[in-house]
């Protein structure tokens, strides 16, 4: 049984005592009824779950990707596990610097997270989550009426040039539970469908800046075998490069079908 321990105002819990390799489907549902409230959760000493192992959890929760990436390999004899590197990259973008969120880029939205720490520094490095429905409940309800309905593009960029930018919706509404939250942002977004492109930057440079309020961000400090899962929907992230090390993860990106 889980019992989530809240890591702050906003978002954020962290689950302890659960070895996600033996538990069944009450944990599996657990962890399914936590991630909506909580939005991200991080479960500490899941160093002996194998790349297999970190697969089949993830896919109780939907289809993983198993397409190539533009940058990361999947970890070697197992398709749909990617091998995230610290590095600096050769497309000469580094996609840790910025906050974001991984869906824009592709045709469908809602994608579920499972990152696993496998060699990370004994401290620094961490991870910054912000919490986009908090973002989106703290504007103004005429900014509300006038973000409804707006589109933006969102592209690969530089990394992925042939792929077709795809447009999302400015404000996601989740159709289960009608909550919203803003989806633009500074890696992935590139303008707003609607406005001219002055009128985009504008716009954009606020709505991008919403993710910096201090009550919004968690923080996450990775010891090896921290599991981390979150909502790519209703989160973005930034990885703190304060230290020089080629930090190693295990990431598998499932999607529920929407």
């Amino acid at each position: 049984m889980l019992n989530p321990q809240p890591l702050n105002g906003t978002l954020g819990a962290r689950i302890d005592g659960l070895d996600f390799r033996r538990q069944g489907a009450d944990a599996v549902a657990a962890v399914k009824d936590a991630l909506p409230q909580f939005k991200v959760l991080v479960a500490p000493d899941q160093g002996d779950m194998a790349p297999d192992d970190l697969l089949a959890f993830a896919e109780e929760f939907g289809q993983a990707e198993r397409a190539q990436h533009p940058i990361w390999d999947d970890v070697t004899g197992h398709v749909g596990v990617k091998r995230i590197v610290g590095r600096d990259y050769a497309t000469g973008i580094d996609v840790g610097d910025s906050w974001h969120t991984d869906g824009p880029p592709r045709e469908k939205t809602q994608w579920f997270t499972f990152l696993q720490a496998i060699e990370v520094p004994p401290f620094g490095r961490d991870t910054l989550f912000a919490d986009m429905v908090g973002a989106y409940e703290r504007l103004s309800p005429p900014l509300k009426e006038f973000l409804a309905g707006l589109t933006a593009l969102n592209s690969w960029g530089a990394s992925k040039p042939e792929a077709e930018p795809v447009v999302h919706p400015v404000v996601m509404e989740d159709p289960d539970s009608g909550i919203k939250s803003l989806y633009v942002n500074q890696l992935y977004t590139t303008r707003i469908c609607e406005l001219r492109q002055d009128e985009s930057d504008v716009l954009l440079a606020f709505l991008f800046r919403q993710t910096t309020v201090p009550e919004l961000p968690l923080r996450v400090s990775w010891q090896p075998g921290t599991l981390v899962i979150w909502d790519n929907e209703k989160t973005q992230h930034y990885v703190v490069r304060d230290k020089p090390y080629d930090r190693v993860m295990h990431r598998v990106m499932v999607n529920t079908g929407r």
